[in-house]
């Protein structure tokens, strides 16, 4: 992970004992203790701040497989706006 644009500097106060595991931490891979900690946060922020993808977001045409005879009801475009537009709820 590289950070070279659009940085923030901020404040935390953490425990001493943390501080100096992250210390260590970088000494033994040759990078800076900011480093670990930012990549600590992306991390945290990448697994607990997902976004839900609405129905309009998906590629159903990708995920599921068609019977026959679907494909023509799936042709017609109007179905799609009761599922895109909140009507019918999943």
């Amino acid at each position: 992970m590289q950070y070279q644009y659009n940085l923030k500097p901020v404040t935390l106060y953490v425990s001493a004992q943390l501080y100096e595991k992250y210390q260590l931490q970088a000494q033994k891979q040759g990078r800076k203790t900011a480093e670990l900690i930012r990549n600590a946060m992306q991390d945290y922020a990448d697994e607990h701040f997902k976004t839900k993808n609405s129905m309009k977001d998906i590629d159903f045409s990708r995920t599921v497989t068609l019977k026959a005879g679907a494909q023509d009801f799936l042709s017609d475009d109007s179905w799609k706006e009761d599922f895109t537009s909140g009507r019918i709820k999943l």
